[in-house]
């Protein structure tokens, strides 16, 4: 089963760009997500909420620290949470719509065979 980060010979910029950037940006979501949710988190004054929280922020991706910042999180205002996790979610898809579209079709190990 080929890894997302192989890249066929000769290897065009189209494949940088879809592994590198598609690839790995989620992961630079969550932990920027997660980040400003542990760092509210830490300002809560109750534990069992602060518990809670974390445990789904952690524990649930990118949706954990997303829900956090749009619904329960007190330190940054509402008119910055909620443009950080619309950008975020606006710069990571729309990007990867268009690089399944000119891929043309499902990707996967079926399609490489």
């Amino acid at each position: 089963m080929p890894s997302p980060f192989s890249l066929a010979n000769p290897m065009t910029a189209f494949q940088v760009w879809f592994v590198v950037y598609l690839y790995l940006l989620p992961f630079l979501l969550y932990a920027t997500w997660a980040a400003l949710s542990v760092m509210d988190l830490s300002e809560r004054s109750e534990v069992s909420g602060r518990m809670r929280w974390g445990a789904l922020v952690i524990l649930v991706p990118l949706l954990g620290g997303a829900w956090y910042l749009l619904t329960a999180a007190g330190t940054l205002k509402r008119s910055s949470r909620i443009p950080i996790v619309i950008a975020g979610l606006v710069v990571w898809l729309i990007p990867l719509a268009i690089g399944i579209w000119l891929a043309g079709g499902p990707l996967g190990p079926k399609a490489l065979s």
